[in-house]
Parts: C-alpha cells; structure tokens; sequence
C-alpha cells in the first residue's frame, strides 16, 4: 500500500476520500491550512499550512508514494485569486514532488475545463482528454492545471493523471448530476488506479461514474484501468430523482456557462 499526500485534504473531497483510502489501506499525509474534521487518526499525519509554501510542502513530502492535488479553489473567483491558488498552487506542488522523486500524482481538474461544450454536439461521445472548451476562469485554470500536468510528466518521467471530476457527492442533488455524478467510491477508485501506475505519462481523464445517459466517453480512464462502477440512476428511487432540481442542461458545465468571468461565487 502507499502513503499518499492529500492536499486540501480538509475540504469536501478530501474529507470524503480520507476512509475509504485508509480503508483500503493506505497511509495518508494530510496537508491543508485547516484543521481536519474528523480529527486525524491512526495512520494519519497533519501538516499544517497551503500549498504555495515550499517549506509547508517539503515537510509533507518525506516518504509519500503519490500525491492527490485537491487544494485549490473551487469555483468562479477573481482572476488573480484563481491564477495564485490554482495554477501558481499547483506548480509548487508539481516542483516539490519532482524534487522529492514522487512520480505519481493526481491533479484534480474538473468538468469545467470543457464546461462550455454543448451537451447537443455530442450527446454520447465527449472524450475525457478532449480539447479544453473552458466555461470560466475557473475553468482556464483548470484546463491549465492540465497542461503543467503534461509539462512534468515529459520532463522528469512523472505519471499524472488530471481529473476532470463531475459533480461530486454522496448522492447526486440535480437532474444535471444524475449524468455527470463523480461519486466518492469512483473517485477511490481513480486514486487506486493512480497509485498502480508504473510508466511515466499524462492521462486527462473522466473522474465520474458509470451513469446511465452520460455523455462521457469512459474509454481515456478505463486505458489507466480506471473502471467506475456507480451509476447516478441507482443511487437513488424514482420519487427521489423526480424531486431533484432542474438545471441548466446546454452545457458540460450547467449555470457555470452563464456565470460572469472574474466574479466571486458563493
């Protein structure tokens, strides 16, 4: 088993992935500049701080095996918010684990990097490595998170995967997300898939389940030996599905499309 870095590892994701990845028996370095709750347990190390500080990162790098990139912001914010914390964030931890000889990591991009596609042009077939087609600048930094993910994977023989996580949770809250559900166990999984890696690469990949009606193309995760096995249609009963909201459907990326550019969201 492997010891993996979780940064952001306090935030909704890392929270969710924290048991299911010590279940599966790793042991986790959790790095956020919040404390983690539910507190740390066994198997578990927290290091305080964020992710743009080199000596925060170089404190939680000794013996890890792979990172899981979490930290960042999640959603529309102003330019400059986006580019320091998701871009400049995600080049120091791309730096510190090359130094480190970490050669596994895994980046968490997002449907958004290809949010303005519209679901119409390709109802059944769009790729997970497909061109960015960014909705916001949310978005941009994403899809340029993925780009330095390629940068360190050809220069120092690193084997990333960027992860174009869907709409994330326990059990899918909108009529959008019963096609683009990224549920925790899926995204364990991908993290699994990610921890076997043996050959340096760059893989942009879907990190969302196997749901019934989703325009995701599965085929760029399933050559990594990423297999999803959730599908959003069974993860609730029909009363459930018919109660959800109505949402946004002319884009990957739902209401993010309309939203306006550089405006911080709550």
């Amino acid at each position: 088993m492997a010891t993996l870095l979780i940064t952001g590892a306090a935030g909704r994701i890392g929270t969710a992935l924290r048991p299911r990845l010590l279940a599966a028996g790793h042991d986790l370095v959790l790095l956020d500049d919040r404390t983690p709750d539910p507190p740390v347990g066994d198997r578990e190390r927290y290091v305080a701080g964020r992710v743009d500080d080199r000596t925060v990162l170089e404190a939680a790098l000794p013996n890890v095996d792979t990172v899981v990139h979490l930290a960042g912001i999640p959603t529309e914010d102003t330019w400059d918010a986006l580019v320091a914390t998701n871009l400049t964030g995600t080049k120091e931890v791309l730096e510190a684990a090359a130094a480190n000889d970490v050669h596994r990591v895994l980046l968490a991009s997002s449907i958004h990097a290809v949010g303005r596609v519209p679901e119409h042009d390709a109802p059944s077939s769009v790729p997970g490595d497909r061109v960015p087609r960014p909705d916001t600048y949310y978005g941009v930094t994403k899809a340029a998170m993925e780009l330095l993910g390629s940068l360190f994977a050809d220069r120092f023989d690193m084997s990333v995967v960027s992860a174009r996580i869907g709409a994330f949770g326990e059990r899918p809250t909108s009529r959008r997300a019963l096609l683009m559900w990224t549920s925790p166990d899926d995204l364990a999984r991908l993290v699994a898939a990610t921890v076997a890696l043996t050959q340096p690469g760059h893989h942009v990949v879907w990190a969302v389940s196997r749901n019934t009606g989703s325009p995701a193309d599965l085929t760029a995760g399933e050559a990594i030996d990423f297999r999803p096995v959730d599908d959003a249609l069974h993860a609730l009963d029909a009363d459930e599905r018919d109660a959800l909201p109505e949402e946004d459907m002319r884009f990957l990326g739902g209401g993010m499309a309309d939203l306006p550019l550089g405006r911080r969201t709550n």
